[in-house]
């Protein structure tokens, strides 16, 4: 019967028990410490008690610390039941002061699974952490670190996630090889412990995360590195895994060569479009690869123009040559067309991406785009880390489908546990942007203000100057340097003298050839783009002779050479950065990962400041004058 009612029914049902309990006379408050009977049974998460059975026991209780010891066991039947709300109920209503040392590990229980339930994931961490390792029953033991391992997860705290899973899967029914290694596939290097644990199970799990990262440095030695795991970790639950990465190298080549003899030259297929509208683009991108693709040896590059021929007389070109793998094409409806009629058997690295997402789930297939969206995510996790605490961010765009996007990408990564929603305000003609900026940052409401108080002062002179919001932590122009231009002195003078400057952030739109050295008319601001452009020391002297060879060429097409010279290296490690998302290559175009086959990159930030472009600042503290 509980079962089927309301929320509300509920709560008025645990709070009525709560009265009948603590108004009858008859009924002490025991002290917790020496209660006895329903307190301290043991709870199961399999027990046949319904939440009603609970319910009835608790009304019937001698007394109160009796009472919560059964609401609380009440609480997790319905939590069992997928009841989350009806449990939700009940725990608010419980006082610490009456739950027994003995529940208290049940009611903090229920408090985290509530928690994971709302994705409070750090509440969750402070629920468990100091009580896991209290249970006695398995089911108890393997279902609190599972939750820690899965808030640690949501948090990206992927190596503590691993270590909470590897001491779950001891106390699970069914231990769940896949389950460990989806964690520490996304362990980065910057996570992992310098030194190996003692504990041999985690330590198995290290040592294969350590020698992927190793084998970044020279892809070829991965196989030579797995043996060795091998060797050492024979009995090692990861064991089925690695014997299926090497089933495919252990068989013998019939190419392989004798001793003594050289080793074969292999070649690569390059699919990019060496003639008509977009010829400049493509030769943007061979620049890169040809760079790149100077420093190796026994390695021959085919250049194939997919403007020309149909995909059919392409496909057999490359078939001829057996490359080693595929980089191209450029053009999005050309990658499309390739994705519907892939090549079986060859890596292949698309130069864009499509909007179908369930195509690009692919192992040996993989999307690697200079995407602006990514752009926008990244401008909202660094506003969202610089700036700790309550915050709020302001978005100005032009009204158009290109600004739409950049906006639902920015809040697709806020936090919007500890932040405000954000607020988006779009221009739609150049005349508009002053308007717009003093709306969103309040001065037209400021000035009415002020005119309503001349009005009721009658003409007495008053303080007339406008005050901004002060609830704005950051804002966001992610538009092209002509709008960002236009906007910036609009934002100076609408901020309040009164309150501190409002740090502003920018895309590499706003970066282009003409102030790659500096723009003293946007000082102070913070905008993301590829190290290559940015970063003035070792690899920008390739940068310096690009500029000059390619006289006229804007910075949108050196990053397309910078993706160029980065896809050599990726096609050379697609497979391990597909198996391991938390393997980084350090390319001219970011930090690069693989992640769902699609290429992550990571930017940089800088700032144009007295009329250069400088490095930003990365301090824990960054933007607190702000705040």
């Amino acid at each position: 019967m509980f079962r089927t009612h309301s929320f509300v029914l509920l709560a008025l049902m645990a709070l009525l028990v709560l009265t009948q309990c603590t108004s009858a006379p008859e009924r002490s408050v025991k002290d917790p410490a020496k209660a006895v009977g329903v307190a301290d049974q043991e709870l199961s998460l399999t027990e046949e008690n319904s939440a009603s059975d609970w319910l009835q026991e608790a009304d019937a209780a001698a007394n109160e610390v009796e009472q919560h010891s059964a609401l609380i066991r009440a609480a997790n039947a319905f939590q069992n039941e997928q009841q989350w709300q009806q449990a939700a109920a009940i725990l608010s209503q419980l006082s610490a002061q009456k739950i027994t040392r003995h529940s208290q590990k049940y009611y903090r229980l229920a408090s985290a699974r509530w928690a994971a339930e709302q994705k409070f994931w750090s509440k969750v961490i402070k629920e468990l952490e100091s009580v896991a390792t209290q249970f006695n029953q398995r089911e108890f033991r393997a279902l609190s670190l599972q939750l820690l391992s899965q808030a640690a997860y949501q948090q990206q705290d992927y190596w503590q996630s691993l270590v909470w899973q590897v001491d779950a899967q001891r106390f699970a029914e069914q231990p769940n090889t896949d389950t460990v290694w989806s964690i520490a596939r996304r362990i980065k290097q910057s996570e992992l412990p310098q030194q190996r644990p003692n504990d041999l199970a985690l330590a198995g799990w290290w040592r294969l995360v350590d020698y992927h990262r190793q084998a970044m440095a020279s892809p070829g030695s991965l196989e030579s590195y797995l043996k060795q795991w091998q060797q050492s970790f024979p009995n090692h639950d990861a064991a089925t895994l690695v014997d299926a990465w090497l089933e495919p190298s252990l068989k013998p080549s019939e190419d392989e060569p004798e001793a003594g003899q050289a080793s074969p030259e292999l070649s690569l297929a390059i699919l990019l479009p060496l003639s008509g509208r977009y010829k400049q683009q493509g030769q943007a991108v061979r620049d890169g690869i040809i760079a790149r693709t100077g420093e190796m040896k026994n390695l021959r590059v085919v250049f194939i123009d997919s403007e020309t021929g149909d995909i059919e007389s392409q496909q057999k070109q490359i078939q001829e040559l057996s490359p080693v793998g595929i980089i191209g094409p450029l053009l999005k409806d050309k990658v499309a067309a390739w994705v519907e009629q892939p090549l079986t058997g060859i890596p292949q690295l698309y130069l864009n991406q499509i909007d179908d997402e369930a195509a690009q789930n692919s192992l040996t297939n993989v999307f690697f785009a200079l995407s602006p969206e990514s752009e926008a995510q990244q401008a909202a996790q660094k506003i969202n880390k610089q700036l700790p605490g309550p915050r709020s961010a302001l978005l100005i765009t032009a009204d158009g489908s290109s600004g739409r996007r950049m906006v639902d990408a920015f809040t697709s990564s806020w936090d919007h546990e500890q932040a405000n929603q954000p607020t988006v305000s779009y221009f739609s003609e150049r005349e508009d942007m002053k308007a717009t900026v003093e709306k969103s940052l309040g001065l037209t409401d400021s000035q009415q203000r002020i005119r309503a108080v001349k009005i009721a002062a009658g003409e007495i002179i008053v303080d007339a100057q406008e005050r901004s919001r002060r609830d704005i932590s950051a804002i966001y122009l992610p538009g092209n340097l002509q709008q960002t231009r236009l906007l910036k002195p609009f934002i100076d003078v609408s901020v309040s003298p009164f309150a501190n400057p409002i740090p502003v952030y920018a895309s590499s739109a706003t970066h282009e050839l003409r102030n790659r050295l500096g723009d003293s008319d946007l000082n102070g601001i913070i905008f993301s783009d590829i190290p290559w452009l940015i970063e003035s020391q070792g690899k920008n002297r390739l940068l310096s002779q690009w500029l000059e060879l390619r006289n006229g060429w804007d910075l949108s097409l050196a990053r397309l050479t910078a993706m160029g010279y980065d896809s050599v290296a990726l096609i050379q490690r697609l497979e391990m950065m597909q198996r391991m998302p938390g393997l980084v290559w350090s390319g001219l175009s970011g930090e690069l990962h693989i992640d769902n086959s699609v290429v992550q990159r990571k930017l940089i930030w800088a700032t144009f400041s007295k009329g250069e472009v400088t490095l930003a600042k990365e301090a824990d503290n960054a933007g607190s004058r702000y705040r």
